[in-house]
């Protein structure tokens, strides 16, 4: 209601308690009372709502910080892997790999080919050989070279020796 239908029911209550004998005049009194109970009551419904949508708001808003965390940890994870992997797969050190650069794959693949380049990597794999490598065994620990052994030089030697 607005302020002025208040102050006219108020007026007309008045000039009507007169008229009500004491009977009225209580009971008009404990109808008030009842009614300013109720309002008051009220009021505090719609403070202890509030509370609760506000107590709710502030979870949601927690749980969305929290969503956004999560989803920036996983964008990070998903980086590094991405990076690993290439590296992996250009054959680059771990030291190398946490040096490359990109948001993409196709961008860290770039630049691990641009860091092969670099650091000559590729021009080394040309000069490999590939096949089964040469074997070049050496008697004991001797910086001499070996020369090819006669077995039945060795033999003779051996039998020759005396005991």
């Amino acid at each position: 209601m607005s302020e002025d239908s208040d102050t006219t029911v108020e007026a007309a209550e008045a000039t009507d308690t007169d008229s009500l004998g004491d009977a009225g005049k209580r009971a008009l009194d404990a109808e008030r009372k009842a009614r300013a109970n109720a309002e008051k009551a009220l009021r505090d419904a719609e403070a202890r709502l509030k509370a609760v949508d506000d107590a709710d708001k502030s979870e949601v808003e927690k749980l969305t910080a929290r969503l956004a965390e999560a989803s920036k940890t996983a964008e990070a994870a998903t980086a590094r892997a991405d990076r690993f992997e290439v590296a992996a797969a250009k054959g680059l050190s771990l030291a190398q790999a946490r040096r490359l650069v990109g948001t993409t794959k196709e961008e860290l693949e770039q630049d691990a080919a641009e860091m092969r380049a670099e650091l000559g990597l590729d021009k080394a794999d040309d000069k490999k050989q590939s096949g089964r490598p040469k074997e070049d065994l050496k008697l004991g620990a001797s910086n001499e070279e070996s020369e090819e052994v006669d077995p039945k030089k060795l033999a003779d030697s051996i039998l020759s020796s005396a005991w």
